[in-house]
């Protein structure tokens, strides 16, 4: 019940938000990514697909994000809604995580809107971009550095877990070292194919896993 009376506090606010400024743009898309890796942990197996939607204005934005496997055994679907504020120098992200089967069914008693919540904090500070994401019901902490080193972009990714197992198998630790970049692929003279690819190791789970990926 609270993570709900939570979402509609956020909905709320987004509403109000939308109804007070106009909305200035709206867009959709997905990416096409080998396997699902996410903050040095892989969710479900084989490739999978992860479309969003988004709506903003003013600095606000609210949006959809799911993650879908591409055969019924894959497992790790998920489904995201969360809304963002850009003050300049920093965002704040609220984020409601959810979990349907392969079905789009919540059957285990949390729905749609009884997801796990994050707060998270972003900024850049000479060109590098931080993010620090709490989950308060979990009890589980995520801070993360990225910046470029020539020409592949690295981050590293530190979680902490309070309450349960969660990032870090219920202790602390360095759980996402990643080695990235992205080009565009020339397909017509109007079209180019975005694509990208990354390296990550988990040095906390001794996990590590290479992932490709395109955006549509």
């Amino acid at each position: 019940m609270k993570k709900f009376k939570t979402l509609i506090l956020l909905m709320s606010s987004a509403f109000f938000f939308f109804t007070n400024q106009n909305v200035q743009s709206q867009d959709f898309g997905a990416d096409v990514v080998s396997s699902y890796v996410w903050r040095g942990t892989q969710f479900g197996q084989g490739m999978h697909i992860q479309p969003w939607m988004t709506v903003g204005g003013g600095g606000f934005e609210g949006g959809i994000w799911g993650s879908f496997p591409t055969t019924a055994a894959g497992g790790g679907d998920e489904l995201d809604l969360y809304v963002a504020y850009d003050f300049g120098p920093l965002a704040i992200t609220i984020t409601n995580y959810t979990f349907p089967d392969g079905t789009g069914n919540y059957g285990d008693g949390s729905g749609l809107f009884e997801g796990d919540m994050e707060i998270a904090l972003s900024t850049e500070l000479g060109g590098v971009s931080l993010l620090g994401g709490y989950f308060p019901d979990l009890e589980a902490l995520y801070i993360e550095a990225g910046f470029p080193l020539g020409p592949v972009d690295f981050a590293i990714g530190y979680g902490s877990d309070g309450k349960d197992a969660f990032y870090a198998g219920g202790d602390s630790g360095i759980v996402n070292l990643s080695f990235g970049g992205s080009k565009d692929i020339k397909i017509t003279d109007d079209y180019s194919l975005p694509v990208f690819g990354s390296f990550i190791y988990n040095p906390d789970a001794d996990a590590a896993f290479l992932v490709f990926g395109a955006s549509f």
